[in-house]
């Protein structure tokens, strides 16, 4: 999505030169300066254009090389006349939801972005039509359903889980020619690392850069035939032989047909949907801004529309995190001194300031404090700090309270424990009259500062993510989103900030109208990519496009998500609910189904993957499903109480295990386990904030709980009567006495037996299967052994997801 100078000169000259401009002798001399010296602006209106999207828009690197007065028509930018260039752009602009502006549409499609980042200049102009609309701090633009296109789910290919193939085929050409730059040791490594050493590595990093339903669509293809990236001959060429790797794969892999059995509703593709606008954050002070969607190369841009743009530059070891965010394991992401500038000179003209940013720290252990955010010269000069020190968020600031190095530094207090290894929404606020404060998760931490001045700020300075300008304050973590305010927000501005969220959304509105005969007729979910392996389905609703209501009552019942042609085997979170809607319901509005949310794990990446729904019953169809079936939780769409999928925080799992084994949390050994693994384990119940490192936790929280309670004979043999833990487990946990152990386990650690909970049979079988595998050592397995897999089959049981999940 990258455009060379050189081929956007090329453009430029092909979209321009060839304009034919009447010419009286002599020929004018064309006004190319930004400067305006034409009739005044009409109304108010005409002048915040004039402010907001023209004086951004003259330039010759933007659109003033092209739509001028007698050039290229439409006239937006024309130099000579204010008032005509406002009748120009109105029907280019949407300020009502400026994102759907034909100006945005057309630069996110490629037209003469002045960046590297079609999206990048999209954002930007985006953001100039909203300081236009004065819509920054408005209520979020309503979301726009539309008609999708029709699709019948199919016969589609999916990449197998070995690597053999790629390595025959497309392996060997990436690691000739994209060496240099996509692999982790190249002198400047480029993610994605697709030419690794590793083949493996190499092959993961590549799948959803090809696209097996269709070839010709694979980046890999894209990027040397389309945008002509790095290509090592003839650009035709080079990506006719990578189109023909890729199709020699797909050639090879089977096509998965879709069961006849199913009763499916249309399908999606996640670039199908509606994009859920990031409108609806305050935002009216912005002056920098910066959302990470870039996806590649190495700059993230900043799209706040503030002049000059602080554009960041990449250096060290980091990842771009799909549905937008930066994962920086070491280096930086610095910004230009002069770019930088324009934040000491904004803030200091208000004497205020808000830095907010979606973060991921990597771990608690960071200290220094290691710089998040900074504004700095060095690790004892600077301007501001966003800092981490161990489980402390930290707020350095130079003003007329502290030294050159922003100490005393304001930090959330070490009991609070407020800084988690999870997605977090962390804000810092300046001002004259309330100090500095800290919010985490849009609430006060509770921590202030002495009211003070910021004073002696110094231009020449740097803003950095990940470190400071020396080198000595590495950070660890992940950058989901990063603004920067020249006025401190108030709480309210932040808790609505935080209630938007963070990352790319989708509505996908699935049809159902051929299943109950009602037309445009949808179940809409809300879809993220959760990280770069999964997706995020949430909040189903019911609504009709054309405004009709249900002709009959309506039963839907056994609801799954099928990808790529056949239903996912785990995170069916509606499979055992059941809708039920009255005849004469009105559509007209959607209608809510569940609040359930579920993550389903990407195959072939978001360009190819395809979402449809299938259904037990849904009016008069009816699939009988072979798994068993579990009673049904009624649904009407009256009720307004529907459960939510979360997580336990640390605190309740802590306690939960304790409760469950009897064994008290001061136990030494649990409690040094608790202590360091508390960092990964979940601050909140919001399943957005889910990382694998804390089912890890869970489990090492688990190892340690069941270790303490079968080293405790009294427990042991409570437990497990009549499991004779001096024997070897070929005769303790054989077949005929293995039930002595699975039992008990089962019973004391699902004593409820929520819906959601592993079937008993499945449990049994699960622990039947890891005993025989632990029993494995060549006959020389002792009665030490039969203790080692009583507490291995006991840490499978207390630390399983059910711990995790509710």
């Amino acid at each position: 999505m990258r455009t060379s100078l050189l081929v956007l000169l090329s453009i430029l000259l092909i979209g321009c030169g060839g304009a034919e401009v009447e010419q009286n002798p002599p020929p004018p001399v064309q006004d190319n300066t930004n400067n305006y010296n034409g009739p005044a602006p009409q109304t108010a209106d005409v002048q915040e254009f004039k402010i907001n999207l023209w004086d951004n828009l003259v330039a010759d690197n933007r659109c003033g090389s092209c739509h001028q007065q007698g050039n290229t028509s439409p006239f937006f930018v024309r130099r000579d006349d204010i008032n005509m260039a406002y009748s120009a752009v109105l029907p280019l602009v949407n300020l009502a939801d400026p994102a759907q502006s034909l100006m945005v549409q057309k630069v996110a499609g490629g037209h003469n972005c002045w960046l590297s980042s079609n999206t990048a200049c999209a954002d930007t102009i985006t953001q100039w039509l909203r300081n236009w609309g004065n819509t920054a701090g408005a209520e979020q633009a309503a979301v726009t359903l539309v008609a999708p296109v029709i699709r019948d789910p199919g016969a589609s290919k999916a990449l197998p889980e070995s690597p053999a193939l790629f390595a025959a085929e497309v392996y060997p050409l990436v690691r000739q020619y994209c060496v240099n730059c996509h692999a982790p040791d190249a002198s400047v490594a480029q993610a994605p690392f697709f030419a690794a050493s590793d083949v493996d590595a190499a092959y993961q990093a590549s799948r959803n850069l090809m696209n097996l339903d269709r070839p010709e669509l694979s980046r890999l293809v894209a990027r040397l035939g389309g945008e002509f990236h790095n290509c090592w001959s003839d650009c035709a060429s080079d990506a006719a032989v990578m189109l023909a790797a890729v199709t020699a794969i797909s050639d090879a892999v089977p096509i998965t047909e879709l069961d006849p059995q199913l009763v499916p509703s249309k399908a999606l593709r996640l670039g199908d949907g509606v994009v859920a606008s990031s409108g609806g954050r305050y935002e009216s002070n912005q002056i920098a801004f910066y959302q990470f969607k870039e996806g590649q190369g190495s700059q993230a841009f900043d799209t706040s529309g503030v002049e000059p743009a602080a554009n960041l530059n990449i250096q060290g070891d980091f990842a771009w995190l799909t549905g937008w965010g930066l994962q920086i394991n070491s280096g930086r992401a610095q910004a230009s001194t002069q770019s930088s500038a324009k934040l000491a000179t904004l803030i200091g003209a208000t004497g205020e300031m808000t830095v907010e940013a979606w973060v991921i720290p990597a771990n608690v252990v960071q200290e220094g404090p290691a710089a998040i955010v900074s504004y700095a010269g060095s690790a004892i000069s600077r301007n501001f700090t966003l800092g981490q020190s161990q489980y402390n968020y930290d707020f350095l600031l130079r003003s007329a309270n502290s030294n050159f190095a922003g100490m005393p530094a304001l930090s959330t207090a070490d009991a609070d424990e407020l800084l988690q290894a999870s997605l977090q929404h962390v804000v810092l606020t300046q001002d004259p009259v309330n100090g500095q404060r800290i919010y985490v998760n849009g609430e006060d931490s509770g921590v202030q500062s002495e009211a003070a001045a910021i004073s002696n700020w110094d231009e020449s300075f740097a803003l950095m993510l990940g470190n400071e300008a020396d080198g000595s304050r590495q950070w660890q973590g992940s950058i989901r989103l990063l603004a920067i305010h020249n006025r401190a927000l108030t709480p309210e501005q932040i808790a609505q900030n935080f209630s938007i969220g963070v990352g790319q959304k989708f509505f996908l509105p699935f049809a159902i109208g051929h299943l109950i005969d009602l037309p445009q007729t949808y179940i809409v979910f809300e879809v993220a990519q959760f990280d770069n392996y999964s997706y995020l389905f949430s909040q189903p609703y019911l609504i009709n496009l054309d405004g009709a209501a249900l002709p009959a009552d309506l039963l839907i019942s056994d609801m799954g998500l099928a990808i790529n042609g056949r239903e996912v085997t785990s995170g069916q979170a509606w499979i055992r609910q059941q809708f039920n809607f009255a005849s004469g319901t009105s559509l007209t509005e959607p209608v809510a189904m569940s609040g359930l949310g579920t993550i389903i794990a990407s195959e072939a990446g978001a360009a190819s993957d395809e979402f449809f729904l299938s259904f037990g019953q849904i009016g008069t169809f009816n699939n009988v499903r072979s798994q068993p079936q579990f009673a049904l939780q009624q649904i009407s769409q009256a009720s307004s109480d529907s459960s939510k999928l979360g997580i336990r925080p640390f605190a309740a799992i802590h306690a939960s295990m304790s409760q469950l084994t009897g064994i008290s949390q001061a136990t030494p050994a649990v409690a040094n386990t608790y202590q360091t693994i508390t960092r990964q384990l979940p601050a909140l119940s919001n399943i957005e904030t889910f990382i694998s490192a804390q089912q890890m936790a869970i489990t090492q929280l688990g190892i340690a709980y069941c270790n303490a309670a079968i080293n405790n004979t009294v427990l042991r043999s409570q437990w497990f009567p009549e499991v004779n833990f001096n024997a070897s487990p070929s005769e303790a946990l054989s077949p005929a006495n293995r039930d002595a152990l699975i039992s008990p386990l089962l019973s004391r650690f699902a004593p409820l037996q929520p819906a959601s909970a592993l079937a008993d049979a499945d449990g049994r079988a699960e622990l039947n299967n890891l005993i025989d595998r632990l029993s494995q050592c060549s006959g020389t397995c002792d009665s030490q052994r039969t203790q080692t897999i009583a507490k291995a089959a006991c840490t499978a049981v207390l630390a399983g997801a059910q711990m995790l999940v509710y």
